[in-house]
């Protein structure tokens, strides 16, 4: 009989060989969770390694997106709210005592009693004036040095209207002290008051300036941070093509294609708000650095010119008349406020507009040179006429051709201004609730494709 001991013996040897003594764990590799050490190397282990990174890819991409779209609306937003309506304030401010200061000049010249035309206006600027103080006082959001400038202005107001009442009264009186007190006034308002409100409208512009540069500027970081995030999802797909040789993961198609419209669409939301917003500060540049300039200018040199007639000191004067006017159009138009309104046109309807008031300067400067004229040669009561008679060819005439240039071309500016504004905001709508659609739309994909695919090594 065939004796059978060694050969089950044996058997039984090589079985607890291989049996792994209860309650120790296999040594060939750690678990964690349900992912062990040694698993980041097979198919399964780098499906979820590209899971995680993809996500956190596309959560990045779509918190920079949202936080830049963001951006980019709430600062459209303060330009057109906040800072334009304060720079127009400003703006308006500034013309309206200037065009007080002249006012009141040619009210003087005009003899004892002011027409009440010049009264009503010189009263109408007053008035705007302190609506647009207080108004701007309340849009300075805590902004220490303008507050300050406009307390200045505020304070200084009542004393250069005191003035001009001191100089009304002698002048009905016919003392000649009226003229001392007016040249008090005029010098208060042109070397403190006028010089404060320009340096609060340069101010605003340059804030105005900074706020477009942040709005204008291209959100490289979301791109950036959106074509990787792209790429990596390309990449995944193509690795699950070569693993599978499935053609497609409808979860991972439809996370690149979420990222895809969200690239396109900030694609074009930047290009189009970019030149939107580049045109809408080439108008608002052509009031802010050129037109309402070119309106103050001329305003103070109406108010020297009808200053020297009523000083009877054109040596001393006429220099500062002649200064103004070259602030106003330096060589025929080329250069001065209406050379840079000119530069900052946009389109052809404001050049022309600009161009009407460089004929209304230089028509203006002609009327100038005829009124000096008369007074030189002695003939004083032709040369007041000549100032202040509405007459076709009169200085006075000439002015308000000028004014009215002018006037017409910042109404255009702003209109085209305010309709350029409102395309940014039309194309910005939408942005950063369409980028968190997006993002939690291929975040959700990928999720779902790649643990597709996971379930198929169970």
């Amino acid at each position: 009989m065939t004796d059978w001991r060694p050969v089950v013996q044996s058997s039984l040897q090589t079985i607890e060989i291989r049996r792994t003594p209860p309650g120790q764990i296999k040594p060939t590799g750690q678990v964690v969770g349900r992912i062990r050490y040694d698993d980041w190397n097979t198919t399964p282990g780098k499906l979820r390694v590209a899971q995680i990174v993809l996500v956190l890819g596309v959560l990045l991409a779509g918190v920079v997106g949202v936080y830049a779209a963001i951006v980019r609306v709430n600062t459209t937003r303060d330009i057109a709210e906040h800072l334009e309506p304060l720079n127009a304030n400003v703006t308006t401010l500034y013309r309206s005592l200037a065009d007080a200061d002249a006012t009141v000049a040619a009210g003087y010249l005009s003899g004892g009693v002011e027409p009440n035309e010049l009264l009503t206006r010189y009263q109408r600027d007053l008035r705007a004036a302190a609506a647009n103080l207080a108004q701007a006082d309340t849009q300075t959001e805590g902004e220490v040095v303008t507050a300050k400038w406009i307390a200045d202005i505020t304070t200084q107001l009542p004393t250069y209207t005191g003035l001009v009442e001191r100089a009304r009264a002698n002048n009905r009186q016919g003392f000649p002290v009226g003229v001392a007190y007016l040249r008090h006034a005029s010098e208060l308002m042109q070397s403190s008051i006028l010089s404060e409100a320009a340096e609060l409208q340069q101010r605003q512009a340059a804030r105005l300036d900074d706020a477009y540069r942040r709005a204008e500027s291209v959100p490289i970081v979301a791109l950036v941070s959106c074509g990787v995030s792209l790429a990596g999802l390309i990449f995944a797909q193509v690795f699950l093509f070569r693993r599978t040789h499935r053609v497609c993961n409808i979860g991972l198609v439809l996370a690149s294609a979420a990222v895809l419209i969200g690239l396109g669409w900030w694609t074009v939301a930047g290009v189009t708000s970019a030149n939107s917003l580049t045109s809408a500060l080439g108008h608002s540049r052509s009031v802010s650095d050129g037109l309402a300039p070119a309106q103050i200018a001329a305003l103070q040199a109406r108010a020297l010119e009808s200053l020297e007639l009523v000083d009877r000191n054109a040596a001393a004067i006429e220099p500062e008349f002649d200064a103004q006017m070259q602030l106003l159009a330096r060589n025929k138009g080329t250069g001065g406020a209406l050379g840079a309104a000119r530069q900052f046109a946009t389109d052809e309807q404001g050049k022309a507009r600009v161009q009407a008031a460089v004929d209304g300067a230089l028509g203006y400067a002609r009327a100038h040179r005829e009124v000096r004229q008369l007074d030189d040669d002695g003939e004083y009561t032709k040369a007041v006429d000549a100032a202040l008679k509405p007459d076709q060819g009169s200085a006075a005439a000439a002015f308000d051709r000028l004014t009215a240039a002018l006037t017409t071309a910042i109404e255009y500016e702003h209109g085209a201004f305010t309709q350029d504004l409102n395309h940014v905001r039309g194309s910005l709508t939408g942005l950063p609730i369409g980028t968190v659609g997006l993002t939690l739309g291929a975040v959700v994909g990928v999720a779902l494709g790649v643990q597709q695919r996971l379930e198929e090594y169970r």
